[in-house]
């Protein structure tokens, strides 16, 4: 026996590839060195220009909400200091609590309200450097100008910002939140959500009167910091006073509270700060005016991407001159390398397998004008042809073996059958029902020529189907209504090939013991199921189902027969499921399903199945 031997350590190379990569190798060596003194020149330059870019960005969003946040402030200080404004408005909420009738009453509350509209107008002006304008009462509601000009007797206490203006030591806060009273007044992709500035509203002698709110809509907001925040393709987020994500420009959330939250030696107001965390350069900085915090999140990756950009240009010129490279080498390794691949690409073609469509005598004559190489190969077909004939013959030994056993395992089931439907006539005898067993002979003796026929031992579902209904149709004879069956298998199903007798052993095995264990009415269902990969049929009932007993049993004689391949010793009673395990077994070679439990609502269900690829 000859018996050959390759240190695994060995990487197996042919010749002409050897010589090949001996150049490539050469050419990434020196590539590579040129690279990398390129990148540690660049890096330090591209680095400090991006980081200026991004703090210069950081700065100007920062810079442009305090624009904003300072126009709605000017906006409402104007109408603070309006004592138009405040008379109106007075006379506004005065009237509401009057609560007059009368016509003059209500003309004077019209006239005095489209002057304070008016007035408000005004005060926005052509620019409008706010969208709205409320003017609340603590307690006769809210007075609106600007895309909502309306008014409201919601309490303002309730209002979710009402605790955090009380709270604020100057009593303004800005806010940028969800606006749903504006809602349908514009439509953006971005959500109802506006930039808000919330004071009181004191008169001339310093008591408070209300409180001014004036939003701004965040669709050109958002525009503009789009535009400012796009140089790498970085991520924005920022922050209110209290330290909630009000705008990000991720899809990703991400939660940097903690870190502005946390204080830094080196921080002061208005200053942008630099820090590394998770994988990435943040920088953030906190307005002083309005506590609106911008944070500005890039990868690692995303920060060099010019440089990795460049390197890819460099790598595309450099497989220009490889492949070059390699066809010079490919030339004169071709001289050297050709007879030998002439041999591989023949041997190699020949697969020695039971599935292979190629054979030894299908392998053309090679002649490479080299002795040595010429004495081999034609040892090497003269070892494959023998191996060849070899496996045929092992093949059909192993088919030959097969075939018995299908046979012997299918002539058990034939007086199983038998048995218990002599007894079911013998009863069906002893109850005078004379009719009922001539039509039973009948379908019994189509029965009995189908499982006797030893033609084939693979039948399609649809005869199995069809002399398992047969047989379930003797049954109705014998009990009549007591027994109800259903069987419901796909049409696509019916070409699929099992082993002859394995469906109607488990419906004849099912109302066996359905009426010997349970009460009428019997129920017995077939149903069929197939995907792209394997196909399976279930024949359940509501019987007593299986005891644990006999499932551990049934499970502890599979894993015998899976270990020793042998066939046990079966006898007519208790046979069946063995049986038939056994010949899914055999033809399915272990790609076959075969499943037995019993069900929640009661009865047991039995499952066959198996590949469908597998199935030749």
């Amino acid at each position: 026996m000859l018996i050959m031997i390759r240190s695994n350590k060995t990487k197996i190379k042919t010749i002409q590839s050897t010589l090949i990569f001996t150049y490539f190798f050469m050419l990434i060596i020196v590539f590579f060195s040129i690279m990398l003194i390129f990148a540690v020149t660049q890096t330090q330059r591209i680095n400090k220009e991006s980081f200026q870019l991004i703090t210069q960005n950081v700065k100007n969003i920062s810079s442009y909400l305090e624009n904003e946040t300072d126009s709605l402030k000017t906006l409402a200080n104007n109408i603070s200091y309006s004592s138009l404004v405040e008379k109106h408005f007075l006379t506004y909420l005065e009237h509401d609590s009057m609560a007059s009738d009368t016509d003059m009453a209500d003309y004077h509350d019209i006239q005095n309200t489209k002057i304070l509209i008016d007035i408000l107008t005004a005060i926005i002006g052509p620019e409008q450097p706010a969208s709205q304008i409320y003017l609340h009462s603590f307690t006769e509601g809210t007075f609106g100008v600007g895309l909502d000009t309306s008014t409201s007797q919601e309490s303002i206490t309730n209002a979710a910002w009402f605790p955090l203006l009380n709270s604020s030591p100057h009593k303004k806060i800005y806010l940028w939140e969800e606006a749903p009273r504006l809602a349908s007044f514009f439509s953006y992709k971005g959500g109802a959500d506006c930039l808000s500035f919330y004071t009181m509203y004191y008169n001339q002698y310093n008591n408070a009167i209300g409180i001014i709110e004036v939003k701004k809509t965040s669709a050109e907001l958002k525009r503009k910091i789009e535009h400012i925040s796009s140089s790498y393709g970085e991520d924005l987020y920022i922050y209110d006073s209290s330290q909630n994500c009000v705008y990000t420009s991720s899809a990703t959330p991400a939660d940097y509270n903690s870190l502005i939250r946390k204080p830094s030696r080196e921080s002061k107001t208005d200053t942008v700060i630099h820090t590394f965390r998770n994988n990435k350069n943040v920088f953030y900085q906190t307005s002083e005016s309005n506590g609106f915090t911008t944070v500005i999140a890039i990868e690692k990756s995303d920060l060099y991407a010019p440089i990795w950009s460049y390197i890819q240009k460099n790598i595309l010129i450099f497989i220009g001159f490889s492949c070059i490279a390699l066809l010079l080498a490919y030339l004169v390794s071709k001289s050297i390398s050709a007879p030998i691949k002439q041999i591989y690409s023949q041997i190699k073609s020949f697969q020695l397998s039971p599935a292979s469509q190629s054979r030894v005598s299908d392998l053309v004559s090679v002649n490479t004008g080299i002795l040595e190489f010429n004495t081999l190969y034609d040892a090497l077909i003269d070892m494959q042809k023998k191996a060849q004939l070899s496996m045929e013959h092992e093949i059909l030994i192993q088919n030959q073996e097969m075939h018995s056993r299908m046979l012997a395992l299918q002539s058990q089931m034939n007086p199983h059958f038998l048995y218990n439907s002599l007894a079911t006539v013998q009863s069906m005898a002893e109850e005078n029902m004379n009719e009922e067993i001539i039509q039973m002979c009948q379908t019994i003796s189509k029965i009995l020529r189908y499982i006797s026929s030893d033609k084939e031992l693979l039948v399609p579902l649809k005869d199995e189907a069809y002399h398992t209904e047969n047989y379930l149709k003797c049954m109705q004879m014998r009990y009549e209504d007591d027994i109800e069956y259903s069987i419901d298998i796909p049409k696509e199903m019916m070409s699929i090939r099992l082993p002859k007798l394995c469906l109607q052993p488990l419906a004849e095995n099912s109302v066996k013991y359905l009426t010997s264990s349970v009460k009428a009415p019997w129920k017995i269902k077939i149903a069929g199921r197939v995907t792209t990969t394997y196909w399976e049929v279930s024949v359940s009932d509501n019987g007593l189902g299986f005891t644990e007993e006999v499932i551990n049993s049934l499970e502890e004689q599979i894993k015998e027969i899976d270990r020793t391949s042998l066939l046990p010793s079966l006898e007519i009673n208790g046979m069946g499921l063995i049986n038939i395990y056994i010949r899914f077994k055999l033809f399915y070679k272990g790609y076959h399903i075969f499943r037995v439990r019993n069900n929640i609502e009661g009865g047991a269900t039995i499952t066959l199945g198996g590949s469908i690829y597998d199935e030749s």
